[in-house]
């Protein structure tokens, strides 16, 4: 996905659940933030065969940008959340 404005730099793609628990961590951190949302996956091809199946196919993402001075302090939110 393409940045909304020049100056964003993409944080990450993130389904809604997990975007749920990051937004509100970097508003309280006071990072400003863009969310664009891609529902593409949505229309795969044999989507609906899978979800049947029981293989929980691709769903939508939400990208999360940001400036790229709040870069830092974004990923270390991203990484108290989703630690590796």
């Amino acid at each position: 996905m393409d940045s909304p404005q020049p100056d964003l730099i993409q944080l990450g793609a993130f389904e809604p659940n997990e975007a749920k628990r990051l937004l509100p961590l970097l508003e309280s951190d006071g990072i400003p933030f863009e969310v664009e949302a891609d529902h593409s996956a949505l229309l795969a091809p044999g989507r609906t065969a899978a979800l049947y199946l029981g293989t929980y196919p691709e769903g939508s993402k939400l990208a999360v940008f940001v400036r790229e001075e709040d870069l830092p302090a974004a990923l270390d939110r991203v990484k108290s959340l989703f630690p590796l």
